[in-house]
């Protein structure tokens, strides 16, 4: 397993008497525009035991009282600890199940991910890679948060490429195993579903392994990807966070720590197959605010990277998704059609370079602001609303991902979305990550 960058976790779960619904908490990094999502989760957990009170919702990151919040993290996982909180540890990689509301349940394995074969630089040829850019300056928040933490806890996914299902192979057949084999079984608050977790016995194990070294082997890469080193995992959600995790391990490793025994170096996430039918890729919509609006059409109309064709007629409620190629430009004053001339390249990343140039050639007071967003009818709110001009992409292709990444590295930022908001992972497995 070591050759894979992967291991069994010790892991820690509540003790029986814990409300997991009251326990398990959606990724800190969603509903960052909704105070009223995490205000229903605070009234929710009141006072019980909870990962929300382990977590720093990113909503909060730029509040006053930050560092008063991460204090009380560390204090609140430490006194989990001593409290009996969690039941006795125990040395085992989860199968998990979770329904989403897509006809067939998510299906993944928890598993540690060694920090060594891990390289989130664009370029990079490691056993496990960023998919996605890595925004240098949103990592340093986060490791003040996992320095000196003796608990994490994960909302990280990594994908694995493997279109003939054989890594969940033992779990495609029939019941995934005894009452005696399940961890946990539990709904997730505020529409995430439910979630049922098994041990993995060791023959499902070796199966797993064997898999994955067949995955991993030289002339299967070579024909797949056709370059691209030994790339075996690749980011879907969560990369900011294991990008922490590497960056708090090397301190750690910079200060002594037994690169061999110390818990830090691995870090705990859940594996899914690129190819689960359950995982949907969505587009993630560009908005922009902030701008002159009839200079900032005029830069898109003369952009070299696409043919600008403007709609005739009364504005329509957008598709989803714009066309295989395309981008749906939409404005207060006019809509239209953005022909990529590469249609090689990716939509995400076209418009993302189009968007930089632009604010790397306004001043500080004129640089546009933009967002980030699910759904095409928020687009067009956002636009009739605040003035602003949407982009709406083409759906992602999820089966070129790892093709793309091996040969030409890391994709733009935010240039995907493994399913809605309520799909993400919740926290409810933790681990000791301190000696």
């Amino acid at each position: 397993m070591a050759n894979l960058g992967i291991a069994v976790p010790e892991l820690l779960l509540p003790n029986s008497n814990i409300d997991l619904e009251q326990w398990a908490v959606i990724a800190c990094d969603q509903h960052t525009a909704s105070p009223d999502y995490w205000n229903k989760v605070e009234t929710f957990v009141g006072e019980a035991p909870s990962t929300l009170r382990l977590i720093f919702p990113e909503i909060y990151l730029n509040d006053a009282d930050k560092d008063l919040r991460i204090t009380e993290i560390k204090n609140t996982m430490a006194r989990y600890l001593s409290d009996a909180v969690f039941a006795e540890p125990t040395r085992t990689a989860v199968y998990i199940e979770r329904e989403t509301g897509r006809g067939s349940p998510r299906r993944g394995l928890l598993l540690s991910f060694d920090l060594e074969q891990y390289d989130y630089s664009p370029d990079s040829d490691s056993l496990i890679r960023a998919t996605e850019g890595t925004i240098l300056d949103r990592i340093p928040p986060r490791m003040e948060i996992r320095r000196g933490a003796p608990l994490e806890s994960p909302h990280i996914m990594v994908l694995v490429d493997d279109p003939d299902h054989s890594v969940m192979a033992p779990w495609l057949k029939g019941s995934p195993g005894s009452n005696s084999d399940l961890l946990y079984d539990t709904q997730l608050m505020e529409g995430g579903g439910h979630i049922k977790g098994y041990k993995v016995g060791e023959l499902e194990l070796r199966s797993v392994v064997e898999a994955l070294e067949a995955l991993q082997a030289p002339d299967r890469l070579a024909e797949r990807y056709g370059a691209g080193g030994r790339l075996l995992f690749a980011m879907g959600d969560g990369n900011h966070s294991l990008a922490t995790a590497k960056a708090v391990w090397e301190e750690l490793k910079a200060a002594g720590a037994d690169p061999v025994s110390h818990p830090a170096r691995w870090a705990l996430a859940e594996l899914v197959n690129l190819h689960d039918p359950a995982l949907l890729f969505e587009p993630i919509h560009r908005v922009v605010l902030g701008i002159d609006l009839a200079r900032f059409l005029a830069e898109l109309r003369n952009c070299p990277d696409w043919e600008y064709h403007p709609n005739e007629g009364p504005a329509a409620p957008p598709p989803e998704t714009a066309p295989e190629g395309s981008i749906l430009m939409l404005s207060p004053s006019e809509s239209g059609m953005l022909r990529l001339k590469d249609k090689t390249r990716l939509a995400a990343a076209t418009a993302q370079e189009f968007l930089d140039t632009v604010s790397a050639a306004a001043t500080a007071k004129e640089r546009p602001e933009v967002d980030y967003i699910h759904g095409s009818a928020t687009v067009a709110a956002q636009v009739k609303e605040h003035g602003a001009v949407g982009f709406i992409l083409p759906e992602f292709d999820k089966d070129g991902l790892f093709r793309t990444v091996a040969r030409e590295g890391t994709l733009p930022r935010k240039s995907f979305s493994m399913g809605v908001a309520a799909e993400k992972r919740y926290y409810l497995e933790c681990r000791k990550i301190l000696t």
